[in-house]
C-alpha cells in the first residue's frame, strides 16, 4: 500500500533504476509509451502491480483527493507512463534519481496542462421540444439550422485562433464538422461547461445529463396522463470528439447522444413546486444528505421502469410492454431497482430493525397528509417487500407490469412528500431526518396501541 508520496518515489525508483538506457527517443519525443508494448518498455508483472499502486495512490490520496473528480484514472495512468519513460532513457543514475526526487512537481505541472474547462455538447435523442428552457444547470433547446449556424460560427473562431494549421486543412475541418453536426438537426440539445481532463470532463457532462433527464421524467411519467411516445427507427447516431489546438492550447468538443424517449407538448409541468423545487436542488454545487438521497433513488426508479416501448399507443398499457418489456426476469429486476429506490430514500446504514417495518413506518409518517389510506400504506410495502423476498430468495414472480408501475407511482409521491419535508422543516442531514423518523414511528406505534386499547375495552 501506498501511504505517501516518500513511498511512491521508493517505488518508482524500483522500477526505473534498474533499466538499462535505451535508444528510443524518437518513440518518447512523440509520447507513444504504452504499457506491455514496445519491447524493453514493457513493465513485467511485479513492476506493472507497483505502477497501478502508484496511480491510484496518485488519484486518491495525492493532493487530498481533491483531484478524483477533475482528472480521469487513465489519464493518471498515462501521466505516469509518461514520466518512467522519461526517467529511464535518461543516460545516468544520477539524473535519473534527481527527476524521480522531482516526481510531485512533474505531476503538478501535467494537472495544470490537462485539466481545462471543456465545452460538451449533448444530442437528447427522442426529445421533442418547441422552445429553449432551463432546468437545474441544463439549457435545453431544440438543434434547429440557427443552433446549427451558431456552433458552426463558434467553430470557425476556434479555427481563426489557430496558427499552427494552413487555411486548406482548417476549411477541411470545419466542413466535416458541419457535416457530423447536421445529423443532429431537428433533434434537442443541451450544452455545458465542465472541468477536469478530457476524459473526466465528458464522463461528468454525461452523468449530469443522465440525472437531470431522469429527474424530468420522473416528473413527466405520470400513468394517469402521459405515455412516452413509440420509438421509431432512425439511423445509429454515434458520439464523436474533435480535439482543436489552438495557440493557448487544446480545445475538446465532444458530441454524445442520450436518450429521453419522449414528446413534451405540455410544458406546465415545469413551474409545479416539485419541478421547481428539484430544479433548485439540481443547481446547487454542494448537495446535502437528503440531496443526494432523492437524486440517488430517483436513478434508481427511473432506470427501473423506462425501457424500450414496443407496441403501438392503441394497446392497453397495463397489458403491453410500454415501459417494460414483459418477461418475467425483466419485470422481476424491476420490481428489484424499484425496491433498491425505495431503500436508498428511506433506510441509514446503522438501522436497527426489519426494513419491511423501517420503510412501512417511514412511508406512513410522509404520506400521512396525503389522500392515502393507512391500510392501503401498509399494504403496498407489505405486498412489495414479500414480491422482492420471493424473488430474490425463490426466484419466483408471477405479477403483471401494472404491479411494478404502481409500486413506481407509490415511489413518485414519496419522492415528492420527502421534499416538501425537507423544505418545511429544514432537514439537510441522515440523522436529522432519521430523528424525524423515529419521532413519528413512536408516535404511530402510540395511536396503534390506543386503538388496540380501545377495541379490546368495547
Amino acid at each position: 500500500m501506498v501511504k505517501n508520496l516518500n513511498v511512491a518515489k521508493d517505488l518508482l525508483k524500483s522500477i526505473c533504476l534498474v533499466t538499462k538506457h535505451l535508444e528510443i527517443k524518437d518513440l518518447i519525443k512523440k509520447h507513444k509509451f504504452w504499457i506491455n508494448k514496445y519491447g524493453h518498455f514493457a513493465l513485467d508483472k511485479n513492476e506493472t502491480e507497483i505502477f497501478y499502486k502508484i496511480a491510484n495512490f496518485v488519484r486518491y490520496k495525492y493532493n487530498k483527493g481533491q483531484l478524483a473528480k477533475d482528472i480521469a484514472q487513465k489519464d493518471i495512468e498515462n501521466i505516469l507512463l509518461e514520466f518512467i519513460s522519461k526517467v529511464r532513457t535518461l543516460p545516468t543514475q544520477n539524473d535519473k534519481l534527481k527527476t524521480i526526487n522531482n516526481f510531485d512537481s512533474f505531476i503538478n505541472q501535467q494537472f495544470k496542462v490537462k485539466i481545462k474547462d471543456y465545452e460538451i455538447l449533448f444530442p437528447i435523442l427522442y426529445f421533442k421540444i418547441k422552445s429553449r428552457f432551463i432546468f437545474g444547470n441544463i439549457v435545453f433547446y431544440p438543434f434547429t439550422n440557427y443552433q446549427l449556424n451558431k456552433e458552426m460560427k463558434f467553430i470557425k473562431n476556434i479555427f481563426n485562433q489557430n496558427s499552427i494549421m494552413n487555411e486548406k486543412d482548417k476549411q477541411k475541418w470545419v466542413k466535416a464538422l458541419r457535416k457530423e453536426l447536421s445529423i443532429y438537426h431537428n433533434q434537442s440539445m443541451f450544452k455545458g461547461s465542465f472541468k477536469g481532463t478530457t476524459a473526466a470532463a465528458k464522463l461528468k457532462s454525461y452523468n449530469i445529463a443522465l440525472l437531470h433527464i431522469n429527474v424530468l421524467k420522473l416528473l413527466y411519467y405520470d400513468i394517469l396522463n402521459n405515455k412516452p411516445c413509440q420509438r421509431k427507427k432512425i439511423n445509429k447516431i454515434m458520439p464523436f470528439e474533435t480535439i482543436l489546438e489552438t495557440k493557448d492550447g487544446f480545445r475538446t468538443m465532444t458530441y454524445f447522444p442520450v436518450e429521453f424517449n419522449i414528446d413534451l407538448k405540455d410544458m406546465s409541468f415545469l413551474k409545479t413546486k416539485e419541478a421547481i423545487s428539484l430544479s433548485r436542488i439540481l443547481k446547487q454545487e454542494s448537495k446535502d444528505d437528503i440531496d443526494n438521497r432523492i437524486l440517488a433513488s430517483i436513478n434508481w426508479a427511473v432506470n427501473s421502469i423506462e425501457k424500450a416501448p414496443n407496441v403501438s399507443d392503441e394497446t392497453d398499457f397495463f397489458n403491453s410492454s410500454v415501459y417494460m418489456t414483459p418477461t418475467k426476469h425483466l419485470l422481476s429486476q424491476c420490481l428489484l431497482n424499484l425496491m433498491i429506490a425505495l431503500e436508498t430514500l428511506l433506510l441509514f446504514k446503522r438501522d436497527r430493525g426489519k426494513k419491511k417495518e423501517l420503510l412501512k413506518y417511514r412511508s406512513l409518517s410522509l404520506l400521512e397528509k396525503t389522500g392515502f389510506k393507512d391500510s392501503f400504506i401498509t399494504e403496498q410495502i407489505t405486498e412489495s417487500y414479500k414480491l422482492r423476498s420471493e424473488i430474490v430468495h425463490e426466484g419466483k414472480f408471477n405479477k403483471t407490469p401494472q404491479t411494478v408501475f404502481q409500486l413506481y407511482l407509490f415511489f413518485r409521491d414519496i419522492v415528492f412528500e420527502l421534499i416538501v419535508l425537507k423544505n418545511k422543516e429544514k432537514i439537510k442531514t441522515n440523522d436529522q431526518l432519521k430523528n424525524w423518523f423515529l419521532m413519528k414511528e413512536n408516535l404511530i406505534k402510540y395511536n396503534e396501541n390506543k386503538s388496540k386499547y380501545n377495541e379490546l375495552k368495547k
